[in-house]
């Protein structure tokens, strides 16, 4: 990866990091705000991004600020964080506040490790992504699982794994919606 490539790429992962946040209201906030503060949070993003696609200079602000950081895709359609947030809704309505938390950091940490850590040290490739990077995010998403779901090693294990498999695989589907949805069925599974 280029210089500027992976400049850009920490960037991006700077701002993905703070969705830290929908985790943290998760596990932290009573019901039933637990649900209610992501589905605001979607609700927002979706607002900003239909002002952004639909009024030209509004599109052209958000892209003085936040364009570079886009990918190539979001530039002219809806942006990822669509999914990170609509996953964070559905997890928090479904799920226990530790394993939804837990599921979503996995996306939050690991995804971010993946691309930091394969981006600057991968060496062996593992189709598109490197071994070095799903390792990285498998340590990051174990760390997540022991802190939140302390004495539930099986649960902690497996839903590192899956999350790993998930990210690393070519999906289909965006990672935001499947790396915490399948992560959480895991968890659910094995706790």
């Amino acid at each position: 990866m280029s210089r500027a490539r992976y400049r850009h790429e920490v960037w991006r992962k700077l701002v993905h990091l703070s969705t830290v946040v929908l985790p943290a209201w998760i596990y932290w906030a009573p019901w039933p705000w637990t649900w209610r503060g992501p589905l605001l949070a979607f609700i927002g993003v979706l607002g900003v991004d239909a002002a952004r696609l639909a009024l030209p200079e509004i599109g052209r602000r958000f892209e003085a600020r936040l364009g570079p950081y886009l990918r190539d895709h979001e530039a002219h359609g809806v942006v990822a964080v669509h999914a990170l947030t609509g996953a964070a809704v559905l997890l928090a309505v479904l799920a226990p506040p530790a394993i939804a938390a837990t599921a979503l950091l996995y996306l939050v940490v690991g995804d971010a490790a993946a691309a930091l850590v394969g981006g600057r040290f991968g060496r062996h490739r593992l189709g598109r992504k490197s071994l070095e990077g799903s390792l990285a995010c498998f340590a990051c998403c174990l760390a997540v699982g022991a802190a939140l779901l302390p004495g539930r090693g099986a649960a902690v294990l497996g839903g590192a794994l899956v999350a790993t498999l998930v990210e690393a695989l070519p999906w289909p589907i965006d990672d935001n919606w499947s790396v915490p949805l399948l992560g959480a069925a895991a968890l659910v599974l094995l706790v």
